[in-house]
């Protein structure tokens, strides 16, 4: 009994002095409560020590927090906090440690700098152009904001190996006649940047490779635009642009809107080259995608040029495989000469260009003027160029392609100086097209013209004029001088030539020969053998007005001169569509056709376009279908197209020319079938002229040794119309079937002809 007391004594007072003890309250304790992190991010810890369980919370992104709770530990433990890189100014934020259990909390403070890389300041734009030209920058400094350089001098950088990022801000009040960068190297690149319109800017005479953000570029600048207009001090040779001068890395997506102009003599010392987004790409990996250009350029000379002279809206030129992809002009592009005795070009995308043209167009005024004063048209040019897209395309075995135009394009002068090299090609004369001037070697496919083509010469017979058979001058829809096949393209707009003799009369003394077409002007200047047009369309107008007497013109709705006029022609237009009328005035020796002018191997094409003769001499050949045809074929060909003459053509059964046919004007004494065609138009010519619905002249058709089949029995020619106002019928269609007076004496001739449909 005594020992059970003893025993319950000791429980009690247990439990009485367990009752006193006293409970630590809530805590939770930082070595220090504050941090400020570099603006570049970085890592930290912050030692917790807590007698209760514990968790961590911050609700800023930019900060990251590792092991975020704990139990109650005697012993220190830690939180990792993670900082993002600031890229704007300076910020703050707090972290907060609470107990889970009591009232205990503590908070931290993180502050991080500014970023110093962000540029808010012109002195801090400075320091960054120096800090680039000691190679002591890096690669993420970035405009936080507009910056006024107004009063300030910007240090040179020769090579710029960082990249910079102009976040969309502008630079403003800039007068300057320096790039931003001499040049950018490979590894460079210089972005989302604006030239503000407020800036002043002058190209300097004295420098070869020019742009007002790099000289040369070999890295990339991307979304950099520049809306400040933009003089010509002295013009020199070199390549000149808004944004770059030469390009042999990436451009993308670059736009100018300010005008670039001179005003001033020309240069002396070597070609010129002026684009509004860069002088020149040059290259296999260079390339200029996406960009564009809104500003008026204009190149004006006050005296002779003796050095060539190219400007384009997008780039000068584009050499060695380099690329144009998508590019767009909208602005004028205008270069006046009194006179120049060597190339001039003017194009709305690239001048010279070597390498591949995909997806551009063009919806600016182009226009090259050789003139003593405004219209007066009296000056020279050798080698002239003027094109919607580009004057020279020689992208060998490549494409242009996807390409549209819709700018008028102009080319104005008083007489040629005969052809240059330029490029590949040794026979460029003067092209005006409203895609490509001259195409060496390389498909013109699915482009589209709306825009006028106007080709005029106005003293053509000028005493310094030189001409020869070599140098066609040409001008068409689509392409002027092709050598390489052109597919799928349409031609809407208006072309118009006029190439006249001082007095506008037929006295010439020497040959002027032009080939015009709605889609190309012809392949003259290629091999003329490997340009074939097929399944393209014209529906615009087809004007000229030409003085040319001594030699054989060429003017058609799809082409003018085919190609080789000879049994070695290999080429052909096929599926081919005219709807515009086709109309020649002047004094001129002209082969017009509704398809072709010259002779060409013809399938499946339609004509229905009216085809007038207002004025020419008695040996012109008009045709529905083929101006003048020999050595090839016709087949599947129709003619719907209403043809008309005010001169009386004059061509004999001893001749192969003066003669208007629904069909065919004039044909030449060589093997021709024509089989499966179709006829149904009026012809109406004066008494007596050498016409017919069918064929106008047959040449030597009395030496005729070739077998010649006007229709097929398996394919006959099917006619239809009237002839100076007597509507055909099957009592009188063979009447008309062939000239009035033709006498067929020669059995190697055959025809079969049959009446309506």
């Amino acid at each position: 009994m005594k020992k059970a007391l003893i025993i319950f004594s000791i429980l009690v007072a247990g439990v009485l002095c367990s009752c006193n003890k006293t409970v630590e309250p809530a805590s939770i304790k930082l070595d220090v409560t504050e941090y400020n992190a570099d603006f570049a991010g970085e890592e930290f810890t912050i030692s917790v020590l807590s007698n209760r369980d514990w968790e961590a919370k911050c609700e800023a992104p930019w900060l990251t927090l590792t092991h975020t709770s704990e139990e109650a530990l005697d012993a220190r433990t830690y939180i990792l906090v993670t900082v993002s890189p600031n890229s704007d100014e300076e910020r703050s934020a707090t972290i907060t440690i609470n107990a889970k259990s009591g009232e205990a909390s503590a908070s931290y403070l993180v502050r991080q700098g500014e970023n110093t890389h962000v540029i808010r300041t012109p002195d801090k734009f400075v320091e960054f152009l120096q800090a680039c030209a000691k190679s002591e920058g890096a690669n993420d400094f970035r405009l936080g904001g507009d910056i006024d350089l107004s009063g300030k001098t910007l240090p040179e950088v020769e090579s710029m190996i960082y990249t910079f990022d102009g976040q969309g801000h502008s630079i403003k009040n800039w007068t300057s006649s320096a790039p931003l960068f001499k040049s950018i190297a490979a590894s460079g690149e210089v972005k989302n940047l604006i030239i503000d319109s407020s800036c002043k800017l002058s190209i300097p005479a004295d420098v070869e490779k020019f742009g007002f953000v790099a000289g040369q570029n070999a890295g990339t600048i991307d979304n950099v635009e520049n809306k400040a207009d933009i003089t010509i001090s002295g013009i020199s040779k070199g390549w000149k642009g808004a944004v770059c001068g030469e390009n042999t890395g990436t451009l993308s997506n670059c736009r100018n809107s300010g005008s670039i102009s001179y005003n001033g003599p020309s240069a002396t010392d070597g070609s010129v080259y002026v684009g509004g987004v860069a002088g020149r790409s040059t290259g296999e990996n260079a390339s200029a995608a996406d960009c564009s250009n809104t500003g008026a350029i204009s190149i004006s000379y006050t005296d002779v040029a003796a050095q060539s002279i190219y400007a384009a809206g997008v780039t000068g030129a584009a050499n060695a495989n380099a690329k144009t992809l998508k590019c767009t002009n909208g602005g004028k592009v205008t270069v006046k000469v009194p006179s120049i005795s060597t190339n001039g070009q003017a194009a709305g995308i690239v001048c010279y260009s070597g390498g591949e043209i995909t997806g551009c167009s063009n919806t600016g005024d182009i226009s090259l003027l050789s003139e003593s004063a405004e219209g007066k048209a009296d000056g020279s040019v050798k080698g002239a160029g003027v094109a919607g897209i580009a004057c020279y395309s020689g992208w060998e075995n490549g494409k242009t392609s996807a390409c549209t135009n819709s700018g008028n394009i102009t080319l104005r002068a008083g007489y040629s100086l005969a052809q240059q090299t330029v490029g590949s090609a040794t026979k460029y004369s003067s092209n005006v097209a409203g895609i490509v001037g001259h195409a060496y070697k390389c498909v013109i496919e699915d482009c589209h013209n709306t825009g006028k083509v106007h080709s005029e010469f106005r003293n053509i017979d000028n005493a310094e004029s030189v001409y020869n058979t070599t140098a066609r001058q040409s001008c068409g829809g689509i392409v002027s001088s092709s050598w390489g096949n052109i597919v799928s393209c349409t031609n809407k707009g208006d072309v118009e030539v006029v190439w006249i003799t001082a007095a506008h009369n037929a006295a010439m003394a020497k040959n002027f020969v032009g080939q015009v077409g709605g889609i190309s002007g012809g392949d003259y200047h290629s091999d003329q053998q490997s340009s074939n047009i097929d399944g393209c369309t014209n529906e615009g107008a087809v004007s000229i007005t030409c003085d040319s007497s001594q030699s054989n013109n060429a003017f058609g709705g799809i082409v003018g001169w085919p190609g080789k006029e000879n049994a070695a022609g290999l080429n052909e237009v096929a599926n081919c569509v005219n709807r515009g009328d086709v109309t020649l005035d002047g004094f001129s020796k002209s082969r017009v056709g509704g398809i072709s002018g010259g002779a060409t191997k013809c399938s499946g094409s339609k004509n229905y376009g009216k085809i007038y003769l207002k004025g020419g001499l008695t040996n012109c050949s008009m045709g529905g279908i083929i101006g003048f045809q020999n050595f090839f074929n016709v087949s599947n060909c129709e003619n719907y197209g209403d043809i008309a003459s005010d001169v009386k053509l004059a061509g004999t059964e001893s001749s192969a020319a003066g003669g208007i046919g629904g069909l065919v004007g004039a044909l030449g004494n060589t093997a021709q079938v024509y089989s499966g065609c179709k006829v149904d138009c009026s012809v109406t010519v004066p008494d007596g002229s050498a016409a017919s619905l069918i064929l106008g002249v047959i040449g030597q058709n009395k030496a005729v040794t070739t077998k010649l089949e006007i229709g097929t029995a398996e394919a006959p020619i099917k006619i239809k119309g009237s002839f100076n106002g007597t509507t055909l019928s099957a009592a009188n269609y063979e009447t008309y079937m062939r000239r009035p007076d033709f006498s067929l004496v020669n059995s190697n001739i055959t025809f079969n002809v049959k009446f309506g449909d």
